[in-house]
């Protein structure tokens, strides 16, 4: 067989898998567009077709513009299907048919990829094994009254370190990331309620034990191996791939070494308890070392490190983001920067306030500042992800449409609240206001919120995060006049938000 017979034979080969593959690629979309359960259902065609599009999406940190392009392409009227078998239902009158139906409470399969490593209460799946999970860790002081009694105190020893560091900052006239140092606040704060003493991020000024930048490292995996389907149902599932990808207790960084971190503090935990009973108020390493399910077993070793390994996945820059978005809100606002300033200080002339400010004292005598952190949550939600339900196989009405049965359902924080039906033409302005207007508006508007989820996955940690800005949103801009100097960016990637380079210039004020 000479050259010319070979080239031919391959050049034919060639042709042919091409034409197999065009071939198979043509009759996926036309089956998606046409046959589908879902096709009558308005999308894109190339995100409605392959899961693969919205991974890229998610890949360069574009998901809440590219949703909120198709709003504005196809309307609120339906739900708008963003990948193969899912929908996006963009009005808070959904939230109630998806989250509060307990027959909706199976979650999609993008959180079962692995990439957030063990399976805890976050990436259980089936719905009855999260009720029973979430029951057995219930014993973790999680509503507002029994935190502000076991951790304020607690809370307040580092307001006011972080208000001395911010101070010596402010008199050697350094420039800093302001979102920087209250995620670092932030990740103390979780390394308080965790293990009861703090990692010293906030004494030392730094990221200490990289907790921060190996969250951050770690999300691009855990955003594209959940919107992929093909990827995490077929590629990951492979042994070899699955070793090598997704994160071990041996990592460096990522997921791997909070996991790995996790380890570490049970390990060491369980032999001092071992050696000597528990003595002090129970950090949530503790609680969940006592855990019980109902027949009074504990927990796995596995599921006591997951769970420890949430906390650092839920908190520790998740709350950093919200703290940074309002300061930033509030300071590139002169008018409610002068507001907010005015509500202090006629609280403060009349001695309503402690050093530092308590939780119920913001709630009570600065209304307006809540009203700013309210406002600040609806426009920049720390955790804008993909939270999808599976229909139950008989099929379900969700906001007067019909979903068939097996088909994901979702909404999303940062598209639902600002959607301009229920909060007006200008819904994507920061308008405080709107928080203020009424009870009956309050109540709506307080249904409507979607940041820290809703039902029975609603987020165990929403009142510790709400602890942390009643108390240090309100104390820093008592206690500082603050330039900034860059207003920096939200950036959103695997469906987790964090703040970049907002940059400012402290000048402790004189007059408190």
């Amino acid at each position: 067989m000479d050259t010319t017979d070979l080239v031919a034979k391959a050049l034919n080969a060639s042709i042919a898998t091409l034409v197999i593959l065009l071939t198979a690629i043509l009759g996926r979309i036309f089956y998606m567009q046409k046959l589908h359960p879902l096709s009558k259902f308005p999308g894109p065609w190339y995100a409605s077709s392959f899961s693969v599009f919205g991974a890229i999406v998610s890949v360069l940190h574009k998901e809440p513009q590219f949703f909120m392009y198709l709003v504005e392409k196809y309307g609120t009227d339906s739900p708008i299907r963003i990948s193969p078998t899912m929908l996006l239902f963009p009005k808070p009158s959904a939230l109630k048919d998806i989250y509060r139906d307990p027959q909706c409470n199976t979650r999609g399969g993008m959180y079962d990829s692995g990439a957030l490593g063990p399976p805890h209460l976050v990436s259980t799946i089936d719905g009855e094994k999260h009720r029973v999970l979430r029951k057995a860790l219930s014993n973790a002081p999680w509503s507002i009254g029994p935190l502000k009694n076991a951790w304020e105190p607690r809370f307040d020893e580092q307001v006011s370190l972080l208000i001395k560091k911010l101070k010596e900052h402010a008199e050697a006239k350094r420039t800093i990331c302001l979102s920087d140092k209250v995620a670092e606040f932030a990740a103390d704060i979780l390394s308080i309620i965790s293990f009861t003493q703090p990692f010293g991020s906030v004494e030392n000024q730094r990221d200490e034990k990289y907790l921060l930048t190996n969250w951050r490292k770690g999300l691009t995996f855990f955003g594209f191996s959940g919107r992929c389907r093909f990827f995490r149902e077929r590629i990951l599932r492979l042994p070899v791939v699955g070793s090598l990808l997704l994160p071990t207790t041996s990592n460096d960084y990522g997921m791997g070494w909070l996991m790995g971190e996790a380890d570490r503090q049970v390990t060491r935990r369980e032999q001092q308890n071992k050696e000597k009973p528990f003595e002090g108020r129970p950090d949530f390493l503790q609680h969940c070392l006592d855990a019980r399910y109902s027949d009074g077993s504990p927990l796995t070793p596995t599921q006591k490190r997951a769970h420890v390994t949430l906390l650092y996945q839920a908190g520790a820059d998740t709350t950093g983001t919200a703290l940074g978005c309002i300061l930033r809100l509030i300071l590139t606002n002169p008018s409610t920067l002068a507001r907010v300033r005015a509500e202090l200080d006629a609280a403060e002339s009349s001695g309503l306030l402690s050093t530092p400010i308590r939780y119920d004292e913001t709630l009570q005598h600065l209304p307006f500042f809540v009203a700013c952190i309210k406002e600040g949550l609806r426009l920049f939600p720390p955790a804008p992800n993909l939270f999808p339900r599976v229909i139950p196989k008989e099929g379900k009405v969700i906001d007067g449409h019909y979903v068939p049965g097996g088909m994901d359902v979702t909404s999303h924080a940062y598209t639902v609240q600002r959607d301009k039906d229920f909060y007006g033409q200008d819904a994507e302005d920061f308008k405080p206001d709107m928080w203020l207007q009424s009870e009956k508006r309050n109540f709506e508007l307080e249904a409507a919120q979607f940041t820290f989820g809703i039902g029975s996955r609603i987020c165990l940690g929403k009142d510790v995060a709400k602890l942390e800005m009643y108390k240090l949103l309100p104390e820093i801009i008592r206690r500082f006049d603050i330039q900034v100097k860059n207003s920096g960016s939200y950036v959103v990637d695997g469906g987790v938000a964090y703040n970049v380079d907002f940059l400012v210039e402290l000048t402790a004020r004189n007059s408190v």
